[in-house]
């Protein structure tokens, strides 16, 4: 998290173009509305480095400004952040912000920074599309989600997602251009342009999809930083359960070429239980727990390091009111895993109660053996 000022003159340099764009889209007024939610999320652990107990306390206000015109849509969501706990005087947060950025702007600021408060602002998204005929461009923050898995994308390099995170649908947006062309009923052109800090992190990509009878398919391909990548994704229906499925080939610039391939399954069992579970090959990683790329796992560069590997989710709702899920991750390689149990309360139309755990089990030296048990719970108010 960055410092004021400057980004803010950054967020001020954006807005006026995001504007622009809006306003020569269409001559109409615009309508405006505003959604968001209110959370506290509170989590108990140990520190990765240390095994010091840890505790942070995180309540976030999200206003999403939305706003239409006639060939025009834009959205801006800000976020608005106050972080207290012990986690902050911890080697693990301190390692976190020192995580290098991909994203080509910083649109995050802090307000205030103390031993055990922060507090901090950042546009999650922040974006404008125009319409015009059968096309649209979207320029901005946004979220360009390809691929059909539930847990692992293949296909999906440009907003990878940790399947670890304690907040699995904050899905973070990327800087870029995005374009869209309806090709026909059931056909669609998709490219986006990514734009990187530095030279080597810019991504430029396309996706061409279809339907084939009760099949969604779609071949993509395009320049991901430093390597290029071929894929593909496919969705349907076997009987009354979906089949999912995805693939990408990537050929690094340096080191030798990998596939990663995800298969996935989901179905409505008797007694209202809903089961999903899915398959993920990691062609970079290893089998060899011992060669195991532990720093690259720390940074974020990547966020599982052996080959083989399975998700599976439960749901069921114990009352209309109150409704349980188990996830789970299992490394099949080294036998190390997570057990997430969650119950969640609808206590009010608008408001719901959560308590979750992530439970990690294996040897010390296995990838999620040697990670440390996570129990947090969460107020959520939605408007």
């Amino acid at each position: 998290m960055r410092k004021g000022t400057g980004r803010l003159r950054r967020l001020g340099r954006l807005l006026p173009v995001l504007a622009l764009l809006a306003t020569t889209a269409g001559a109409q007024a615009p309508s405006f509305s505003v959604r968001g939610y209110a959370k506290n999320l509170a989590l108990r652990s140990q520190s990765f480095f240390t095994k010091d107990p840890l505790f942070l306390d995180l309540t976030r206000l999200r206003l999403q400004g939305l706003a239409d015109g006639p060939r025009w849509h834009g959205e801006l969501w800000l976020d608005t952040e106050a972080l207290t706990g012990d986690f902050l005087t911890s080697p693990d947060y301190a390692f976190g912000q020192a995580r290098e950025r991909t994203t080509l702007t910083d649109l995050d600021w802090t307000l205030l920074e103390r031993r055990r408060l922060v507090v901090r602002q950042q546009l999650f998204r922040a974006f404008v599309t125009v319409y015009a005929g059968r096309a649209q461009l979207t320029l901005g923050r946004q979220r360009v989600a390809w691929g059909t898995g539930f847990v692992w994308n293949p296909t999906d390099l440009l907003n990878p997602v940790d399947p670890t995170a304690i907040e699995r649908e904050e899905k973070a947006g990327v800087d870029a251009a995005y374009g869209a062309l309806t090709l026909g009923a059931l056909s669609r052109l998709e490219a986006v342009v990514a734009p990187g800090r530095r030279h080597g992190q810019t991504s430029v990509a396309a996706r061409l999809s279809g339907t084939i009878g009760e099949y969604d398919l779609a071949l993509m391909g395009g320049r991901f930083r430093r390597s290029w990548v071929l894929g593909g994704d496919f969705a349907g229906y076997v009987g009354d359960g979906g089949l999912r499925g995805e693939a990408a080939l990537t050929f690094p610039d340096a080191g030798r070429a990998y596939l990663r391939a995800t298969l996935n399954a989901d179905y409505n069992f008797a007694g209202g239980y809903y089961v999903f579970v899915e398959l993920h090959h990691n062609g970079p990683g290893t089998r060899d727990r011992r060669r195991y790329d532990v720093g690259a796992l720390l940074e974020g560069v990547l966020f599982n390091v052996a080959r083989e590997y399975a998700a599976a989710s439960v749901s069921k709702s114990l009352s209309p009111l109150v409704a349980f899920n188990l996830y789970a991750l299992q490394n099949l390689n080294d036998g190390s895993g997570l057990a997430g149990p969650a119950l969640v309360w609808s206590a009010a139309e608008n408001l719901e109660v959560s308590a979750s755990a992530y439970v990690f089990y294996g040897p010390g030296d296995t990838e999620f053996g040697a990670l440390e048990n996570v129990y947090f719970g969460a107020v959520q108010f939605f408007f």
